[in-house]
């Protein structure tokens, strides 16, 4: 049964465990459920049973030739975003060289293959609505270690593969792989469609030392989710607030930042992760230079929040210094008119040292 939100603004959240309910949890880089496949590492962060139904998500990492097949998901829609060293992706009849913070956004029945093309290659495979995660522990070896093994266990053959990923939608057809394009991809498609995006590029938002840049809109997404970029100076925390029909999700790609959630402060560097169910009251403030995060915000209700107090920009980096500034009339435009109830002043931002 699920939590009302008022029972969710004082669950305080679990951390480094997958809860098995929709609560609010930490996971640091690293932690989850690991499981080999052929020699790679497959590190679950968020499952169906962790999250309401509502996605799935992993690390997938590994060295120097590791690959999928072909693989196609009748019901999730995918984004790949890379973290850590080269990623070759192939659609059909296209491909593409990937390095960090470029990413591919995957509808369902897209087949899609990958091949890592350096010694240490990490990405995070985001699904919506989630639940294909379970197809990792099925075929999966559990494993201690955090880092890709030295030398693949059980091979896990096609036939295998294709018997479980049955139970799960998943099909493994036989396509191409095509020459890739050494192309830089710019813009969201209009529509529900496969599309690379180059890092930091996408729609770009700017205000006070911070720039925001959607990945995908809900119009890309079947108006599931949708994900934003964001990276920044240093700054304080935001107003405490929650939403009561939307869950966010935080990943620390660079940086350092402070995420508080529920009476729980937390610090995240590269690769941590937040899940903040609907009803679960929140901030974050940025704690060192240029740090930078993902958003992944579902359902996608909470689409077009950042424009009521950020301005389109044709630039690729926010200006540091000058005079702060807040659209405090844009904020209480959206605070009136979007999913969001502020319930009290920002949190005092602490320093990194005063942990020590």
């Amino acid at each position: 049964m699920s939590l009302s939100v008022e029972e969710m603004n004082k669950q305080l959240p679990v951390a480094n465990a997958l809860p098995g309910e929709a609560v609010p949890y930490y996971m640091a880089s690293g932690e989850g459920a690991r499981y080999e496949i052929n020699g790679q590492l497959v590190t679950v962060i968020a499952r169906a049973a962790d999250t309401g139904g509502i996605f799935s998500a992993a690390y997938i990492s590994g060295g120097m030739g590791a690959e999928s097949p072909f693989v196609s998901h009748k019901v999730e829609h995918k984004t790949l975003y890379v973290f850590d060293g080269v990623l070759h992706v192939w659609l059909p009849g296209e491909s593409r060289i990937l390095t960090p913070g470029d990413s591919v956004v995957i509808p369902p029945n897209t087949p899609h293959a990958y091949r890592m093309a350096s010694h240490y290659t990490r990405f995070l495979n985001w699904m919506t609505p989630g639940g294909a995660e379970a197809y990792y522990e099925r075929v999966g070896t559990p494993i201690d270690s955090h880092v890709p093994p030295v030398r693949a266990g059980r091979t896990v053959g096609r036939q295998e593969q294709a018997e479980v990923g049955a139970e799960f939608g998943i099909t493994f057809p036989d396509v191409e792989r095509v020459t890739p394009t050494f192309k830089h991809d710019a813009g969201l498609p209009p529509t529900q469609s496969p599309y690379f995006l180059s890092a930091h590029e996408g729609e770009r938002l700017a205000s006070y030392q911070t720039m925001f840049t959607y990945l995908s809109r809900p119009a890309n997404t079947g108006s599931n989710y949708f994900a934003v970029h964001t990276k920044g100076a240093k700054t304080p925390y935001i107003p405490l607030h929650f939403h009561s029909e939307h869950t966010e999700n935080f990943i620390c790609t660079e940086g350092r930042m402070w995420l508080y959630a529920n009476g729980r402060e937390m610090l995240l560097t590269k690769g941590d992760f937040v899940h903040a169910p609907a009803g679960t009251v929140h901030s974050f403030a940025l704690d060192s230079h240029n740090t930078q995060m993902l958003g992944f915000l579902t359902p996608s209700v909470f689409n077009g929040f950042f424009e009521y107090f950020n301005k389109p920009t044709d630039d690729y980096m926010y200006t540091e210094g000058g005079t702060p500034y807040m659209d405090m009339e844009g904020f209480g435009r959206a605070q009136a008119e979007m999913d969001l109830t502020v319930v009290g002043p920002p949190p005092q931002r602490r320093t990194a040292l005063e942990l020590s």
